[in-house]
């Protein structure tokens, strides 16, 4: 781990009980009164409008995402206070104002932390010890009934998402042509699980943690000082709004970060809790979302996928370059390169293919076809790559097209070792070019791991080879036609032809 991204991701871990918080102006919600903590506008709230956020809480059952809802439609339908007071329902309730305007100290407070006043309408009974009791009693039956079902449920919902990829691949094409004439050649309907899985802490944990995605996004950045300086960035998938920061270490005027997941309103903490003051956040699809700012000088992007374009989040950074790019400017990374190695793992491939053919003395050979047919993802051996590489595709990110998961690529690997190939292995290398100092990073087998790891695609027996034999074959990628943000890729090689799904 590089010592210096070490040191300066522990400064970030302070022990929260020894800050101590100043402040921060916070003008009234209903009139023009400002005062020096939210604290004290709250009580003003309660003192001059009669508004009780316990209350509110308590009436409605709202949670943080509620309450930002709740900020947000007072300062854009500025309603009154009676109109608050005297409403029966959430009036606040539309998506439309989870999408933050400026930054003002309400939209950060810990809504959380207050007590909700559930005596709000509620009426009053006494009830005797052993009423009580009983009543304990029978929430405890009750809370047991319902955790029984919630598992009979996750249960339920694992059978149906195995039953839905399997229909999937059955679909017929009509919902695919239909996909392609959105303006993004992915849908809305397909971003929906795609954005909700960058909402999860551990996915974001994992991407941070891989150092060498990250500081090489750092040093594209805070190794080109010079270059970013006084410059206007999109962060296209902000995530936790690492990129961001960076870029506003590095000297850049304005950044504004987009991202369609709920992981948006924790970046807003992040960029206020390291003091960085010139990011706009804006949370929604790019595709059908206004921004402050409609040109840029710069935009960068952490958009890879495993074997590069799985997810295809490369067509929003293409839409990005085409409606949002000024003349001239820089895409981060502006290129990236896909390569193939043949590899010869064999006890790799008997846990992973020969594994089937005698399962506890029964053969479950017929497993195999199925198996074969998803690549392994993980960490490859490079003493067992057998051959030198073949870069089947290079992306020009100025000038590639939303049909750029679509090529084929006749290769010719050469042999520089003997021994039973049992897989071909998949991997791609990024470039930050067209900078005073350019910086690259490649998810190579010889290279230090990533998260990314690398592409594993078995055949199913093994074939010998020899020391300057070269082995000849088609790679063809096609986008899935079930999917959108997945891959099929076929490989030809030995007279066998083996089909493969990246999803």
């Amino acid at each position: 781990m590089n010592k210096e991204f070490e040191d300066s991701d522990s400064d970030n871990y302070e022990d929260e009980e020894d800050e101590v918080d100043e402040g921060e102006t916070t003008k009234c919600l209903f009139c023009v009164n400002q005062f020096p903590s939210i604290e004290l506008a709250i009580q003003h709230l309660d003192g001059s409008h009669k508004i009780q956020l316990a209350k509110l809480k308590g009436k409605f059952n709202m949670d943080q995402y509620s309450y930002i809802k709740f900020i947000n439609y007072i300062r854009k339908e500025k309603p009154s206070p009676e109109d608050i007071l005297s409403a029966k329902s959430v009036i606040w309730n539309d998506e439309k104002y989870l999408k933050p305007g400026d930054y003002e100290s309400w939209l950060s407070y810990d809504f959380e932390e207050i007590v909700p006043d559930e005596t709000v309408n509620q009426p009053t009974e006494t009830i005797s010890v052993e009423e009580y009791k009983k009543m304990q009693k029978i929430v405890a039956t009750l809370s047991n009934k319902i955790k029984d079902h919630e598992r009979i449920l996750e249960h339920a919902a694992e059978s149906v998402s195995k039953m839905r990829t399997a229909y999937h691949r059955l679909v017929d094409k009509e919902t695919v042509e239909k996909e392609r004439n959105c303006v993004s050649s992915v849908s809305v309907k397909a971003d929906e699980s795609y954005f909700s899985s960058y909402s999860h802490f551990g996915i974001h944990h994992e991407m941070l943690s891989d150092t060498v995605r990250t500081i090489s996004y750092r040093d594209s950045l805070l190794k080109n000082k010079e270059f970013i300086n006084g410059k206007t960035i999109m962060d296209l998938g902000c995530g936790t709004s690492v990129l961001s920061i960076f870029a506003s270490q590095a000297g850049a005027k304005q950044i504004v970060a987009v991202d369609n997941s709920e992981v948006i309103y924790n970046a807003m903490d992040i960029a206020k809790k390291n003091n960085i003051s010139n990011i706009s956040f804006v949370k929604g699809r790019l595709e059908d979302t206004a921004l402050p700012v409609e040109k840029f000088d710069v935009i960068i992007s952490e958009w890879m996928g495993y074997f590069l374009l799985f997810e295809g989040m490369l067509d929003s950074v293409i839409y990005a370059r085409d409606k949002h790019l000024n003349e001239g400017g820089l895409l981060m990374p502006n290129r990236c390169t896909m390569s193939i190695v043949g590899y010869g793992d064999e006890p790799l491939h008997n846990r992973q293919i020969k594994f089937w053919d005698s399962v506890y003395g029964l053969d479950m050979s017929v497993m195999k076809k199925e198996v074969l047919h998803e690549p392994l993802i993980d960490v490859v051996n490079s003493e067992h790559v057998l051959t030198e590489p073949n870069v089947i595709a290079d992306l020009d990110l100025a000038t590639v097209t939303v049909d750029y998961s679509n090529f084929t690529y006749d290769f010719k690997l050469q042999c520089t070792k003997a021994g039973r190939l049992t897989s071909f292995v998949g991997y791609f290398d990024t470039f930050f070019g067209g900078l005073p100092n350019p910086v690259e990073f490649s998810t190579s087998p010889f290279a230090e791991p990533t998260h990314w790891k690398q592409v594993v695609f078995f055949l199913e027996k093994p074939v010998d080879v020899s020391v300057g034999e070269v082995v000849s074959g088609s790679l063809v990628c096609r986008r899935s036609k079930q999917s959108m943000r997945s891959l099929d890729v076929k490989i030809t090689a030995f007279g066998k032809q083996q089909t493969y799904y990246l999803d």
